[in-house]
């Protein structure tokens, strides 16, 4: 017998755990805690009521996490069990957080998925998405930069809401096309969760939002706040800059949309593509 719960119903501990279990061996996995599943809440919207997971005989096989802006739904992240993919589960999941998300007033549901899953890919153009385009994680090392001289530039501690005013304002002033996961608004709702700076550079002001792990050290967003031409330089000197401060050997930065100048300023000082996505988009009919 299949029953559907609402996030707000199940252990977080049990959904974080039957997650990371379900993507173990996904192109991408995920390896959530349920601290790092709550920061993620917050972060992109995500919306507990309108998150389900799929009971058969008492035992969890499946779920959906959506979050909504406005009219714009997303799906954040979908999967099944082993045991139950191919049997038509998924396609019950999907419809549902569909549904859900119409009810709520989206117009438009979004959603990624691995380049290297043809699997996927064809399940969810069955489906009606439809690419709209490719988001690259990308990688540097330290050995790698071009121009390993010291950085020329500054980072002084900020807030989120400067950080949330500045990258409004570049997105305008650059023709930047960020993706749900370094907008705005998302940066802003980050809070406490990376460090943020302002950027000082040759007169120029920026920002960076990163961070660092065991392994290595991450860029969330940077960007000049009314320079286009100066993006990749103004990048490669905060490379060097968080090289010598976080004492990491590997930087990255995930998912950036191929129509974000954020990208073609990576490719120029030298970041490397290490995973490709594509970005889909569901359109609800009226």
């Amino acid at each position: 017998m299949e029953e559907i719960k609402t996030l707000l119903e199940v252990s977080l501990v049990d959904f974080v755990n039957l997650v990371n279990d379900i993507f173990q061996d996904y192109a991408l996995p995920i390896n959530w805690d349920v601290l790092n599943f709550k920061l993620d809440i917050r972060e992109n919207s995500l919306l507990l009521d309108l998150s389900y997971v799929f009971f058969e005989d008492g035992k969890p096989v499946g779920f959906v996490l959506t979050g909504l802006r406005k009219e714009r739904g997303r799906i954040d992240a979908m999967g099944v069990i082993k045991k139950k993919r191919g049997t038509g589960l998924a396609q019950r999941i999907l419809q549902q957080a569909i549904e859900a998300l119409k009810w709520k007033g989206a117009e438009r549901i979004i959603l990624e998925v691995a380049s290297n899953d043809p699997r996927a890919i064809k399940f969810y153009q069955k489906s009606g998405f439809r690419e709209i385009r490719k988001l690259h994680t990308v990688a540097i090392s330290e050995n790698d930069l071009k121009n390993k001289k010291n950085f020329n530039v500054r980072f002084l501690t900020t807030d989120p809401r400067w950080v949330h005013r500045a990258a409004i304002e570049s997105q305008f002033t650059l023709s930047r096309k960020p993706n749900w996961q370094r907008e705005p608004i998302t940066l802003l709702l980050s809070n406490g969760r990376y460090i943020m700076n302002r950027i000082y550079y040759k007169g120029h002001e920026g920002y960076i939002v990163w961070g660092k792990t065991k392994d290595g050290a991450f860029i969330v967003d940077i960007a000049p706040l009314n320079d286009k031409k100066i993006y990749a330089k103004m990048l490669e000197e905060s490379l060097k800059k968080i090289f010598e401060d976080s004492s990491k050997p590997v930087i990255t930065i995930t998912s950036i949309p191929e129509d974000d100048p954020l990208y073609k300023a990576a490719m120029e000082v030298g970041f490397k593509s290490v995973f490709e996505q594509k970005e889909m988009c569901f359109r609800i009919p009226e």
